[in-house]
């Protein structure tokens, strides 16, 4: 019970994860409440993934001001070593990699971690970042692709690792007004434009993609 707003609410392990003011709580089943980290100061909405790298099932959350964190159902862990996004808006889980956008300073571009390692941004390991011409609004993997929305923009990243990653424009006329709307929905990506709600669709043809309204 608080006066604050929720801020963000996941699924992990079975218990609810509840992000708001500057607090995270893990919920049980029970409806017994424990603060798992505390500080989080003029937090906003925030985005979580869950994945598994070790064989230990975590779930990482970011809020668009302070340090990414990390929750491994027994302590939090803060994404603030060397290189590390100070303050990512949106997180995405792709081809290994952890990928942060949003961030305040470059609101243009896009970091991504070492594979297999959500805390390790050196190149040399495989980690590196993406600049493109808009201020993204969301991330989200679909299919083979890591797709990149902007303000007015819509790009996609394809390749595996840093060797290879290259970033393809789907298109430079439409963008997401809001990275929360974007959701993976009956085997389609919808998302909210300036001129309403749209799909974004893998076609028949290997490589192409279908813009269409709703």
């Amino acid at each position: 019970a608080s006066t604050e707003k929720v801020l963000g609410v996941a699924i992990y392990k079975g218990n609810i994860i509840a992000a708001r003011g500057e607090k995270v709580f893990k919920g049980g089943t029970t409806g017994s409440w424990t603060a798992i980290q505390t500080g989080r100061t003029n937090a906003e909405r925030y985005s979580f993934v869950v994945y598994n790298f070790d064989n230990t099932e975590k779930i990482i959350y970011v809020d668009g001001v302070n340090n990414a964190a990390i929750f491994n159902n027994s302590s939090v862990t803060a994404v603030n070593t060397t290189g590390a996004p100070a303050d990512p808006a949106t997180v995405a889980l792709h081809k290994n990699h952890m990928f942060f956008a949003g961030m305040s300073s470059n609101p243009q571009e896009v970091v991504f971690s070492a594979p297999f390692s959500e805390t390790d941004f050196s190149a040399a390991n495989g980690a590196g970042t993406i600049g493109v011409d808009s201020p993204i609004t969301g991330l989200v993997p679909f299919r083979d692709f890591l797709y990149i929305f902007c303000e007015e923009r819509i790009f996609r990243l394809a390749g595996n690792t840093i060797a290879d990653f290259t970033v393809q424009p789907i298109t430079r006329e439409i963008g997401c007004s809001n990275g929360f709307t974007i959701q993976e929905f009956a085997g389609d990506i919808v998302f909210l434009s300036k001129d309403g709600l749209r799909t974004i669709a893998g076609t028949e043809k290997i490589g192409d993609v279908e813009l269409g309204t709703i």
